[in-house]
């Protein structure tokens, strides 16, 4: 199968290249701490990096070769949703490429000292139907946390499937290793001003503001919006519930 062919390729080459970064550096970080990274708290992933997700209405986990058909179609057919604010979307014009991202993905489920990001898929728990996207990406091994993200598939958007995958995912990037979780500190989360939908998220789930800064995020068709970003602790998130922790004091 073409699929199981790019797959070992993927498996092959990664055995002589360095894990290469997929994503933009984070965005409020200072050049000194991009370019003279420091080891930090040193955090490591667990080896392997397992996904297996569920709510009560998703299943979160993995990709698999399978998978490239459902998730090509949901972009294209997204693409006027999903654009201008993730310009990544344009490049899935293929199932091959679709299907090399996947095994991106797949291979970066070694886990270790290299893993940096991982994308998995959003599916509907009792029909298989693909939903859409999210993951966790620019982890930071000196702070141990790191970024993450979402979407949906245009006809199924306002249903709150996205914050309750968001939800779940912040459980396992701040849970116990042992639990299954990967053991990270903390996970922020970032969006144009001008994305209101997307920043209903984060609000919704009660995570803390942090960022916004003014005129410092271009978008197309937008111009410079100002960059809003929250964040969250791991002592500030019930990962058995999935939801923030309430104070006793509030």
């Amino acid at each position: 199968m073409p699929g199981r062919t790019v797959w070992r390729a993927y498996r092959d080459r990664s055995r002589s290249t360095p894990n290469r970064r997929r994503y933009p550096a984070a965005m409020t970080r200072c050049a000194s701490e991009r370019n003279f990274p420091k080891p930090g708290l040193g955090w490591t992933a667990p080896e392997p990096v397992n996904c297996r997700l569920e709510t009560g209405r998703l299943l979160i986990r993995a990709y698999t070769l399978e998978d490239a058909p459902a998730l090509l179609e949901a972009i294209r057919a997204s693409l006027d949703h999903l654009l201008p604010w993730m310009p990544w979307a344009t490049g899935h014009t293929s199932v091959a490429f679709t299907t090399k991202y996947i095994a991106e993905q797949m291979l970066a489920q070694s886990g270790g000292e290299k893993f940096n990001n991982i994308g998995v898929g959003i599916f509907d728990k009792a029909t298989g139907e693909f939903l859409g996207g999210t993951g966790v990406h620019d982890i930071r091994r000196d702070t141990a946390s790191c970024e993450t993200g979402y979407w949906i598939r245009y006809d199924r958007v306002g249903r709150g499937y996205a914050s309750e995958a968001c939800a779940r995912v912040l459980s396992w990037a701040l849970g116990d290793p042992n639990a299954g979780g990967l053991g990270l500190r903390r996970v922020r989360i970032y969006c144009s001003s001008a994305n209101v939908p997307s920043s209903r998220i984060p609000e919704r789930l009660g995570l803390t503001p942090e960022v916004r800064q003014r005129q410092d995020y271009y978008v197309e068709g937008h111009g410079p919006t100002d960059r809003l970003g929250w964040g969250v602790m791991s002592d500030e998130w019930d990962c058995v519930n999935h939801r923030r922790v309430v104070s006793e004091s509030a």
